[in-house]
């Protein structure tokens, strides 16, 4: 009970606060693991140390079902030539790169592959919210880089397979037939598939009949359990299996339950692996050799940075679009961690810890190496997707139109309607060429276009308009957007779609003229008809809600001035 309450009082004090100073939760986990591990404040009994990690393990196993689950044919198809082309020159580039540098600097060549390989990952979690974040996560950069990571999470399964292999090197192969050998693991992988078709299906809807929960949670806990001991009875890695069942059932119906069923699960096991990496990181180590931590750092981020934007540019990305998707992948990746723990009697554990420590570090760095990519003034229409027409040109007879609307998501289709029932007319411009395409099929036209690009704003007919909605998802785009337009049109009315009362106090403040959060409205709304339905009158209703509605956005106005002044707590 003492260790498992240490767990649980690592995970909830250290990895909230690593989240809360932008580190992420798995370099929380590391540093949780490394306070109360052997190297750090000793709080662990030997006898947890040596099971938790066993039991760990599961939640590497958990994750790649999940991935599995993800990789439905149909996206893998769609999207074939940047995840199979771009990812595998991506990963092959970077296993060669350092293999190189390696064999040069005198490793043995078993050792500089597999370290290759395991660098060759980059941090799925950090990139692609990081650039969410920034709103650049639809540009082609981003879904490159989105292609890049999807290819690195199915090339974790053959380098899992090929690290023991490596290991082996240098001995004698066992009396075993390899072609008895191959043709269990394909009989294994032929009876996941079929399984997966003509029994799982069968089985989930049966239990999803019961309508018994912990029943389905069981089943999909038994597929776990069951596809990883089939991989590992014929000699691979665990983990495959469970892939494998993910990829088998990624197109069934029951996917989604599936996923909400083992995603507690995945999190605290995944959470714990993490914890006992951790554990075993010494510090004295570390302290003891700065300059070769900071050069496998440097040598992580430079060596993966160059060589992405030289593919970047060499498959006829723009620089702009080359630079950000180097960046977003200029780093290790989570599944390093869980391929330096399967590197047992190959590496040497002095150079796992260094390893370990340096691929933490260029995670930590990776948010800040993409914002400073993104404010070397890179807009949107530079890493628009090929798939995507040219900005279209705007009729001219909507040029002079008294409204000009950017974005038409849920929340623009919405005021653009009421809009067009009052009769104003609106030029309405979006990146989404296929939401533009549907949305001209109920009767509202808009424009391919960037919002963020001011030249193209003109042309549209901002010099002539009475207002400006910006009405796009992405926060810090449209802080963007506004800062420009203030500029040159500091007298235009400018209204103003915000995520939420901080992203509503940053826009107050650059001049943007009236807010809108977007879930706000809605909410009054529905509570206006809840005070209805428990008696009050509709009359009173209406009053309290408009009387709230007048309030708040008051609020919103008076606190907006003293943002940035007090903690940030204070004002949500």
């Amino acid at each position: 009970m003492k260790d498992l309450l240490i767990y649980l009082l690592a995970m909830v004090l250290v990895v909230p606060l690593s989240k809360r100073l932008g580190l992420g939760a798995v370099i929380g986990y590391l540093i949780a693991g490394a306070l109360i591990g052997p190297y750090g404040f000793g709080l662990l009994s030997e006898t947890v140390e040596g099971e938790a990690p066993h039991l760990a393990e599961f939640g590497v196993i958990m994750m790649l079902l999940l991935i599995g689950l993800e990789l439905s044919p149909r996206l893998l198809w769609k999207q074939r030539g940047p995840i199979f082309g771009l990812g595998f020159l991506q990963v092959l580039g970077t296993t060669g790169l350092f293999t190189a540098a390696l064999i040069a600097f005198g490793w043995s060549w078993p050792d500089s592959v597999a370290v290759g390989m395991i660098l060759a990952v980059s941090s799925t979690a950090v990139a692609l919210q990081t650039l969410q974040e920034h709103g650049y996560a639809k540009s082609l950069g981003g879904e490159r880089a989105f292609s890049v990571l999807l290819f690195q999470d199915i090339a974790v399964i053959p380098i899992l397979a090929l690290l023991p292999l490596l290991t082996g090197a240098d001995t004698p192969s066992d009396d075993s037939s390899p072609l008895r050998k191959t043709l269990l693991i394909i009989s294994a992988v032929l009876a996941i598939g079929l399984a997966g078709r003509f029994l799982l299906r069968p089985l989930f809807q049966a239990v999803a009949r019961i309508k018994i929960r912990e029943t389905f949670t069981a089943l999909a806990l038994l597929i776990v359990v069951a596809s990883a001991a089939l991989m590992h009875a014929v000699g691979l890695s665990p983990a495959l299996g469970a892939f494998l069942a993910g990829v088998v059932l990624a197109d069934s119906e029951f996917r989604h339950q599936i996923v909400a069923d083992i995603e507690p699960f995945k999190g605290l096991l995944l959470g714990l692996f993490f914890i006992t990496i951790g554990s075993d990181i010494q510090f004295s180590l570390i302290a003891a050799n700065p300059g070769l931590v900071t050069a496998w750092v440097l040598a992580i981020i430079l060596g993966k940075a160059g060589l992405l934007y030289a593919l970047g540019r060499a498959t006829r990305m723009r620089p702009p679009e080359s630079l950000l998707f180097a960046a977003s992948l200029a780093q290790g990746g989570e599944f390093a961690f869980v391929l330096l723990a399967q590197t047992g009697g190959l590496l040497e554990p002095e150079t796992v810890q260094i390893l370990t420590i340096s691929v933490a570090l260029s995670m930590a760095l990776a948010p800040l190496l993409i914002s400073l990519t993104i404010r070397h003034g890179m807009s949107r229409l530079e890493c628009v997707t090929p798939e995507t027409r040219l900005p279209d040109t705007v009729d001219e007879s909507e040029r002079e139109n008294p409204v000009l609307v950017i974005g038409i998501g849920r929340f623009g289709q919405t005021l653009i309607r009421f809009l067009k029932a009052n009769g104003i007319r609106a030029t309405v411009l979006d990146i989404d060429s296929e939401q533009i395409d549907v949305m001209a099929r109920f009767g509202i036209k808009s424009y391919f276009g960037d919002g963020a690009n001011l030249d193209l704003l003109r042309s549209a007919g901002l010099t002539h308009a009475k207002a400006l909605v910006i009405a796009i998802d992405e926060p810090e785009t449209a802080i963007k957007i506004v800062e420009e337009i203030r500029h040159e049109y500091p007298g235009l009315p400018l209204f103003s779609r915000a995520y939420d009362r901080i992203h509503a106090y940053r826009l107050l403040n650059l001049g943007v003229t009236e807010i809108a959060i977007e879930t706000s409205g809605s909410a009054l709304t529905l509570g206006t008809e809840v005070l209805k339905q428990l008696g009050i009158s509709p009359a009173r209703a209406d009053r309290q809600a408009h009387l709230f509605a007048t309030n708040n956005a008051r609020s919103i106005r008076d606190l907006s001035k003293r943002y940035g002044t007090e903690d940030r707590e204070s004002f949500i």
